[in-house]
């Protein structure tokens, strides 16, 4: 199985990803965001990201990726990426599958990797199923169940669940976004063995509405990122709010 996964879920990813050139996209999302904020564990304590964003949907399924570009004291540059990519079941075969909150299910394959020396040069690989909710105050609400593989882990794999969500408000003729993951560990998924947690909402707040110009363009707020059991670490539990700027393009 090591040996499945760690060859044919990025050929499967990157045959998803360069489908555009068979297959126009049905809509594109491309952002950058620029974070800082202190207090984190393992490495520079104060620290600034640049973030790239894309998602994209196509005729069978859609696509996700994003990187993280920190520079550090400590190691230089660190680049931290994941690339996901879904085939869905309604798009596939031309019938609506719904049922009940479950608008379509996806089979999702990932790849996560990192050029972090504190976490062996880390690199994992994702299989599982995606599930897209219907929920009507949501840009969009989801929820995946994969297996999880640690290339630095022979052997080993453990399970992967995220929700992902994005809630529009107002208040007070302001408008919002809530948004942001929360990625469940379990079993042998690290070194360790151990339960963890990395949950990273978002509240967002609308600027381009704000004065004026464009909606859904430029935003202002915070990120809060939760940390438990920092890459398997029992105790290293991290806890840091940053301020944030996110520009769509």
């Amino acid at each position: 199985m090591n040996s499945i996964l760690s060859k044919s879920l990025p050929l499967f990813c990157l045959l998803s990803l360069v489908s555009q050139s068979t297959a126009a996209f049905e809509w594109t999302s491309n952002d950058i965001q620029l974070l800082h904020g202190n207090d984190f564990k393992l490495g520079d304590k104060e620290r600034t990201t640049i973030t790239i964003e894309h998602s994209d949907a196509w005729k069978y399924g859609s696509n996700f990726f994003f990187a993280d570009i920190i520079a550090r004291n400590d190691i230089g540059v660190e680049i931290y990426a994941e690339v996901y990519s879904y085939l869905s079941l309604n798009k596939i075969s031309g019938h609506d599958w719904s049922l009940g909150v479950i608008k379509d299910v996806s089979l999702m394959a990932g790849l996560n990797i990192s050029n972090k020396p504190e976490n062996d040069n880390f690199k994992a690989y994702l299989l599982g199923l995606n599930f897209e909710l219907s929920a009507p105050l949501f840009d969009y609400l989801q929820i995946s169940v994969s297996a999880y593989k640690d290339d630095n882990l022979s052997n080993k794999y453990g399970t992967q669940i995220t929700p992902v969500w994005s809630i529009p408000f107002e208040l007070a003729e302001l408008k919002f976004k809530f948004r942001g993951f929360t990625d469940f560990n379990i079993g042998n998924t690290n070194a360790s063995g151990i339960f963890t947690i990395l949950s990273q909402p978002q509240l967002l707040l609308d600027v381009g509405d704000l004065v004026g110009l464009k909606s859904n363009k430029v935003y202002v707020g915070t990120e809060y990122s939760h940390w438990h059991n920092k890459f398997g670490i029992k105790g290293v539990d991290e806890h840091v709010v940053q301020a944030m700027v996110i520009s769509f393009f």
